[in-house]
């Protein structure tokens, strides 16, 4: 004996009046478990996300949506029809907002005048909108998305929608270690105040292991004294596999 297929609501629930007879009522369960002991022909019809192509405007009219569009892509039609209900549900609301909107392939973020900086009037809903995969924004939609918004949103909202798109991209660092080798370029050039006598001494020392450093010096200083006297100094230290390489070039004008 097979399993009854019958839901238990109908076991206990009948469309007969009550002064219906046993018999009456014997008949329609056993009406009722004839036509539920038939598998269903379309298990997947009412469902939107799974139904045929072909059968999505159909349930969408007998779901009563308010935005349709044919150039719609097949997502967003069964995303439509799918959320109908729900949407209607939860009207008025933020999650119901977000719904509505998640329904065009967009995602969200909501806040209300109370959770803006700075605080805004009442009522006053801010939404931040952008659809998936970074598109870029389209007016069409832009228009629909409005609309479903006015139909869902409570009337005593005002809605500041905004509409973003994101860029993604990627930069590659590379990198290789190689003896060091520095190389400095530097040219000077002074003033220097009147003064009896004026002295300038320059010192440059250095001391790297491995490395090689060539520091070509262009001085070129002006010297308005009677006397003066200048001195340049220059000390390398070399250690093993390191040598370094000074070129100065001085100017003087008195």
């Amino acid at each position: 004996m097979s399993q009854s297929k019958l839901p238990s609501t109908l076991k206990t629930y009948s469309v007969l009046p009550d002064n219906r007879s046993p018999l009456e009522r014997a008949l329609e369960l056993a009406l009722s478990e004839a036509l539920y002991s038939i598998d269903h022909p379309y298990p997947e019809l009412l469902d939107a996300q799974q139904t045929r192509n072909e059968a999505i405007s159909t349930l969408a009219a007998e779901k009563q949506v308010p935005i349709w569009d044919t150039e719609d892509t097949e997502q967003v039609k069964r995303n439509l029809a799918g959320n109908a209900w729900k949407v209607r549900q939860l009207s008025g609301t933020k999650a119901g907002l977000a719904l509505a909107l998640e329904s065009f392939e967009f995602l969200s973020e909501i806040k209300s005048w109370y959770q803006q900086v700075p605080k805004t009037e009442p009522y006053r809903l801010d939404i931040v909108a952008w659809e998936k995969g970074n598109k870029p924004v389209n007016v069409a939609n832009a228009k629909k998305l409005m609309a479903y918004i006015e139909d869902t949103k409570s009337e005593r909202d005002t809605i500041e929608l905004s509409l973003m798109f994101g860029v993604e991209t990627s930069i590659g660092l590379a990198g290789a270690r190689a003896p060091s080798i520095n190389v400095k370029e530097t040219e000077a050039s002074g003033a220097i105040w009147p003064m009896p006598k004026a002295k300038v001494s320059l010192s440059i020392a250095a001391a790297i292991s491995p490395a090689i450093t060539i520091q070509p010096l262009n001085l070129h200083a002006i010297i308005p004294v009677i006397k003066s006297y200048g001195q340049l100094g220059i000390t390398a230290s070399a250690s093993q596999y390191s040598f370094t390489i000074s070129q100065v070039n001085a100017k003087a004008i008195i």
